[in-house]
């Protein structure tokens, strides 16, 4: 799986893995499988630290939110939901994004 960049105080790099999933987990207490739209802003906070705390274990919660404001929660939103479409494991009745088993890898909306 590749890390997807992302520019906040500086390039980072998103990487959504079973740690990143655990640490949001541990956090909201809510199962990132099946949160939906069910997103608030402390969900944004934790989804983002535990996307980027892979490169950075010294990071916070509080670091991380002082890296969101209104100006930049538009772009960090649709980073998130790119990391989460491309890095989150997908329904077997669902396209995926890149080796999709016994497809062609068909991309939707």
């Amino acid at each position: 799986m590749k890390p997807i960049p992302i520019e906040l105080d500086k390039e980072r790099n998103l990487l959504l893995d079973l740690n990143a999933m655990a640490e949001f987990e541990d956090l909201t207490n809510k199962n990132l499988f099946t949160l939906g739209t069910d997103f608030s802003a402390s969900d944004v906070r934790a989804l983002l630290w535990a996307c980027l705390v892979h490169e950075d274990e010294g990071l916070t919660l509080r670091d991380v939110g002082g890296m969101i404001g209104p100006g930049n929660m538009q772009y960090i939103v649709q980073k998130l939901e790119q990391v989460y479409s491309t890095q989150l494991p997908q329904d077997k009745g669902q396209s995926q994004p890149k080796n999709a088993e016994g497809a062609a890898g068909q991309q939707g909306s």
